[in-house]
């Protein structure tokens, strides 16, 4: 019979299934890339087929703090350099309490203040002291004292003052932050692929606003036997084919480029004992994409002959 017991273990299963789809798809898509990459080794050369191109870089800029979107400079398909101002949230309080930080820091009349008073502070202690050397208990031993304390806490207070300026001075960079966290910026060099929001839209701590790539530079992933890995090394020259399936089965080679190959992997998938590599390629005339397929020709390095 259905009860609430029922309901919920049926409801949390639902729930595990569906978190599982994504890893699970992308478990199936790992192995399906290495079960049709293809590897043949010719003398001096590893020829690894149905390799992927896939982006280094890649990032969704997210908004730091949360307000209201005041200024987005970008559109979709805008190549910009690092550095440069992609969208802003309004900051004129965030610019209000730094102005008034950087006044703050500014200002040292409380040190200056503190180090006259000092000086009036220690005079008198030392006029009274030079007082009951000429004629004794001219000045009472009290009032001595209480000189002297009055030079010691005028002194402190200089210390104070100087602490209390440093802090003046935290505060400022700190306000300057605060500044700089309603910006967006371009981490390195890239193309804009999307854009999330409008200009006037409230934004929330984390919302996405510009995803960024950079395809200057790609890389190659492909899947090769362990045998054949242990002769690779990061560093060797590769040669890039790369190909389109345009219609049916047949694939149309698009261009050559040259690279090197940056990763081994240390690791080894059980399943097929094959080993994840990837070169890195320069695309300068933008004319690779990431998901594309290719073929990587690696050139190995001359065997040691010994000594002969």
């Amino acid at each position: 019979m259905w009860n609430r017991w029922t309901f919920t273990t049926l409801g949390a299963a639902l729930l595990l299934t569906t978190a599982a789809v994504p890893a699970l798809n992308h478990r199936l898509q790992a192995a399906a890339a290495r079960r049709r990459t293809t590897v043949t080794q010719a003398p001096g050369t590893v020829t690894v087929s149905n390799c992927s191109v896939k982006l280094i870089h890649e990032v969704i800029l997210s908004a730091e703090r949360p307000g209201i979107l005041g200024s987005l400079d970008v559109v979709e398909g805008d190549h910009v350099a690092e550095g440069r101002l992609l969208a802003k949230i309004k900051d004129d309080v965030p610019q209000a309490t730094l102005a008034i930080a950087s006044k703050e820091a500014e200002s040292d009349v409380d040190i200056r203040f503190s180090e006259k008073a000092f000086d009036v502070a220690r005079v008198e202690w030392e006029k009274a002291e030079e007082a009951n050397r000429r004629q004794k208990n001219t000045v009472p031993e009290v009032e001595v004292r209480r000189a002297k304390l009055a030079s010691d806490k005028a002194q402190l207070e200089i210390e104070k003052a100087r602490h209390i300026h440093d802090v003046n001075v935290l505060k400022r960079d700190e306000a300057e932050v605060q500044v700089k966290t309603c910006r967006i910026e371009a981490p390195f060099d890239g193309f804009v692929t999307k854009v999330y929001l409008s200009r006037g839209a409230p934004v929330r701590q984390g919302d996405p606003v510009v995803e960024l790539l950079d395809i200057s530079r790609l890389k190659i992933e492909g899947f090769v036997p362990l045998s054949q890995s242990i002769r690779l090394n990061p560093g060797l020259p590769v040669k890039i084919e790369v190909s389109v399936k345009l219609d049916g089965n047949e694939r149309n080679v698009l261009g050559e480029v040259d690279g090197t190959l940056k990763f081994v992997d240390r690791r080894v998938n059980t399943a097929d004992n094959k080993v994840r590599i990837w070169a890195e390629v320069r695309n300068p005339a933008d004319w690779l994409r990431a998901g594309l397929q290719a073929e990587m020709r690696i050139t190995l390095p001359e065997p040691d002959k010994g000594p002969e």
